[in-house]
C-alpha cells in the first residue's frame, strides 16, 4: 500500500474549475463531485454557488429563480445556510423538504397516486385475510389496517387539499406521511408539469451526499436531466464509500451518463499521514479511489486494541485504553475522560448503555414507522421534552423572569387566542404559575418517571401531548414485550407504555446525546464530521444486528452464503456494508485514531489485520 505521489495530483484538473465551468446558465453541464473523506466537499459547493450567484444574481433576480441545495440533514441544511449569508437566490433544504416543495399543490396527481397505492394495498390486505387460517393478532392487525386504508380511500375526495410537515407529526386523513411524499416525488419529477415547474424554478440542482438520495428519488432525477439537459444542470456530490443508508442508489457512480464531468477531489485535508495511509488500504479492495494528505500533514497516530468478547462486559476496558492512547501519543486530552475523546459505536443503543438513555431508546427504535422522528429527533414526544420541558427546566434554574419568559413561549395557556378569550387573566396567570410550580417540584431532589411529568403536563394542560402518549398515560405504564401486530397505532402506544415508566433522567440523558453534546455518537452519524481524537469500538456481539458484520471483516468469521451470492450476482452485502461504515468512522480522526475490538478471537482478529497490510505489528495490541 502507498500514497499516490503529490507530483501526480499536477496532473489532475482542478475539481473546482471543472464545477464553475459546468455551472453555466447558458451552456449547463451536469456533473459528478467524487470527494472523498476530508477532502473539502462542502467548502466546494459553497464557493461554486458563491461564484455563480455573484455572476448571475440579477438574471436569477429577474427570472424569479433560484439556486437549489439539497443535503441529508437540518444541520447540514443549516451549515450550508449559514455559510452562504441566507442569500434568498439560494434554497438549501432536506430532501424530504425539497419533495414536498415540488409536489406541493398537485392535489388532483397526489389524490389520483394515493388511490391507486390505496387500492394495491387494500387488495394486498384482502388476499392475506382470505389466506388466513384463523382471525389471530395477525389478522386482526391486517383487517384493522385494510379497514383504515379503505377509511382513507373514501374519503379522498372529500379532500380539497392535502398537508405535510418535513418535521411534525402528519395526522389526519389530508396528510402524507414521509414515504408517500418521496415516493411521489420520485413519480413526478420526470414529467409534465412538474419537470417545468422544477428545471424553471431551479436551473441549477446541487445533491450533496448523493450517494445516500433515496433511489428511485435518484433515478428520477437523473431521468429529469436527461429530458432537459440544455436548461437544467445537476450536479451530484459525493463518495461511493461513503454510503451508508440502504435505500441509496446502489452503484450510482455506473448511472453517471458519458457526457458528465467527473471532477474528483483527492487530497484528504483532515487526517494526518497515518490514518490516511489506513482508509487508503481499506477501500483499496472496493474501488480504485485513493487520497493524499495535504501538504504538511502531520503523522499521527494509529492503534488496534483487541479483546475478548465476555457475557456482561462493562466499559470500563474503554477507558484504560483512552489512557494508553494518552502515554502513546503523548496527548493528555486522551485521558481527561470521555469528554476528552469522541467514541462512535455501531448502534445508538450502544451509547444508550454508556450514556444511561437506552431505556427511552430501545421501546421508540423497536416501532419501525417511529424510528426516522426517533433518529432526527422530529418526533413528537422528543420535541414535547427536549423542547418545551426542558428548557422550562432549565429556566427554572436561574431567575422568575426566564422561568416565566420559557412557559410564555411554549404553553398553550399563554398564546394571544387563550389570553384574549379568558374572563379572568390575572386568574389564568395564576393558574399557569400552579403548574409550573407542579412540574418543577417534581424535580426538588428527586428523579420523577416520565409518567410523573405527563401526568403533570396533561391534567394542568401547560404543554400540549401528543396523542399517542395521552393514550399510554390513560392505559399505565408496562414492562410487556410489543403486542405480535401491525397496528401502527396499537404498536406506538405501546412503545409510549413502556417509556413513561422509566426515569426522566434517561430522557435528559437522550436529549444531551441528540443535541451534539454527547461524547459517543454512531458511525453512521458522523459522516461529514471531524474530532481530534477518535475512539471507534467494533463489536458485533453488542451492536445486535445483521446488516453489519466486523468479525467478518476482520478475518475472524467467514463471509456466509448470501454474502458470496450477493457479491457474485454484485449486489451489497454485509462486508462491503461494514467496510464502509469503518472507511467513514476512521476518516474522522484529525490527530490519532484507537480501534477497540470486541471479539470472539482477538489474536486472530490482530494476525488478520496485519496479514493484510491495514496495521504493522507494533499498532496492534491484544488485551
Amino acid at each position: 500500500m502507498s500514497i499516490q505521489p503529490e507530483a501526480n495530483m499536477e496532473e489532475i484538473p482542478d475539481a473546482d474549475e471543472v464545477i464553475q465551468e459546468c455551472l453555466n446558465l447558458d451552456r449547463p453541464k451536469s456533473f459528478f463531485l467524487y470527494a472523498g473523506a476530508g477532502s473539502g466537499k462542502t467548502h466546494s459547493l459553497v464557493m461554486a454557488v458563491k461564484t455563480l450567484k455573484d455572476r448571475e444574481w440579477q438574471r436569477l433576480t429577474f427570472e424569479g429563480r433560484q439556486i437549489a441545495i439539497i443535503t441529508y440533514t437540518n444541520a447540514a441544511c443549516e451549515e450550508i445556510a449559514r455559510r452562504l449569508e441566507y442569500d434568498p437566490l439560494v434554497v438549501v433544504s432536506t430532501i424530504h423538504a425539497f419533495s414536498w416543495r415540488m409536489i406541493q399543490g398537485f392535489n388532483d396527481d397526489i389524490r389520483e397516486w394515493l388511490r391507486v397505492k390505496l387500492t394495491a394495498d387494500i387488495d394486498e390486505l384482502n388476499d392475506k385475510l382470505g389466506r388466513a387460517k384463523g382471525k389471530n393478532k395477525t389478522y386482526l392487525a391486517n383487517e384493522a389496517s385494510r379497514d383504515s386504508k379503505s377509511r382513507r380511500l373514501n374519503s379522498l375526495d372529500e379532500i380539497t387539499t392535502f398537508t405535510y410537515s418535513p418535521t411534525g407529526d402528519n395526522r389526519g386523513q389530508q396528510a402524507l406521511n414521509h414515504s408517500e411524499v418521496i415516493q411521489m416525488a420520485a413519480a413526478f419529477i420526470p414529467r409534465p408539469p412538474l419537470l417545468n415547474v422544477m428545471t424553471d424554478l431551479h436551473p441549477v440542482l446541487l445533491i450533496d451526499e448523493s450517494q445516500d438520495t433515496y433511489g428511485p428519488l435518484m433515478d428520477a432525477f437523473l431521468q429529469a436531466q436527461a429530458l432537459v439537459p440544455e436548461r437544467f444542470c445537476l450536479g451530484l456530490l459525493g463518495d461511493m464509500m461513503q454510503r451508508i443508508y440502504n435505500d441509496g442508489k446502489v452503484r450510482l457512480e455506473e448511472a453517471i451518463p458519458k457526457d458528465w464531468a467527473v471532477p474528483e477531489k483527492r487530497i484528504n485535508r483532515r487526517c494526518p499521514t497515518r490514518v490516511v495511509e489506513l482508509i487508503n488500504v481499506i477501500r483499496k479492495s472496493a474501488d480504485t479511489h485513493q487520497q493524499t494528505p495535504k501538504p504538511g500533514a502531520v503523522a499521527g497516530t494509529v492503534r488496534m486494541f483487541c479483546t475478548q468478547q465476555t457475557p456482561g462486559q462493562g466499559f470500563g476496558l474503554e477507558d484504560v485504553i483512552a489512557q494508553r492512547m494518552a502515554d502513546i501519543t503523548d496527548d493528555d486530552q486522551w485521558a481527561v475522560g470521555r469528554s476528552g475523546r469522541k467514541t462512535l459505536i455501531l448502534e445508538h443503543k450502544m451509547a444508550g448503555r454508556r450514556m444511561g438513555f437506552e431505556g427511552v431508546f430501545t421501546p421508540l427504535y423497536q416501532v419501525e414507522h417511529l424510528r426516522t422522528g426517533l433518529l432526527d429527533g422530529t418526533l413528537p414526544i422528543l420535541k414535547l421534552f427536549f423542547e418545551r420541558v426542558l428548557p422550562i427546566l432549565q429556566a427554572a434554574k436561574t431567575n422568575d423572569f426566564s422561568l416565566m419568559e420559557a412557559v410564555r413561549l411554549h404553553s398553550p395557556l399563554l398564546d394571544p387566542k387563550s389570553i384574549r378569550a379568558a374572563p379572568d387573566q390575572l386568574a389564568l396567570l395564576e393558574t399557569v404559575g400552579g403548574a409550573t410550580r407542579a412540574l418543577c417540584e417534581l424535580f426538588d431532589e428527586k428523579d420523577p418517571l416520565i409518567s410523573d411529568v405527563a401526568h403533570v403536563l396533561f391534567q394542568t394542560g401547560l404543554l400540549d401531548l401528543p396523542e399517542r402518549l395521552v393514550a399510554a398515560l390513560l392505559l399505565g405504564s408496562t414492562t410487556d414485550d410489543p403486542p405480535d401486530t401491525s397496528d401502527r397505532d396499537a404498536l406506538e402506544t405501546h412503545a409510549y407504555q413502556v417509556l413513561i415508566g422509566r426515569p426522566f433522567s434517561e430522557m435528559q440523558a437522550f436529549a444531551g446525546y441528540t443535541e451534539g453534546l454527547s461524547p459517543f455518537d454512531t458511525h453512521q452519524g458522523v459522516k461529514g464530521l471531524e474530532f481530534p481524537r477518535v475512539m471507534v469500538i467494533l463489536n458485533d456481539e453488542e451492536a445486535g444486528g445483521f446488516l453489519f458484520s466486523y468479525e467478518k471483516l476482520l478475518g475472524v468469521k467467514p463471509a456466509s452464503d448470501s454474502d458470496i451470492k450477493n457479491q457474485r450476482e454484485g449486489k451489497d452485502d454485509s462486508l462491503a456494508r461494514t467496510r464502509r461504515l469503518l472507511y467513514v468512522t476512521c476518516s474522522r480522526a484529525e490527530q490519532s485514531l484507537a480501534i477497540v475490538v470486541y471479539t470472539a478471537e482477538p489474536e486472530l482478529a490482530r494476525q488478520r489485520v496485519i496479514d493484510a497490510g491495514w496495521f504493522k505489528d507494533e499498532e496492534v495490541k491484544v488485551l
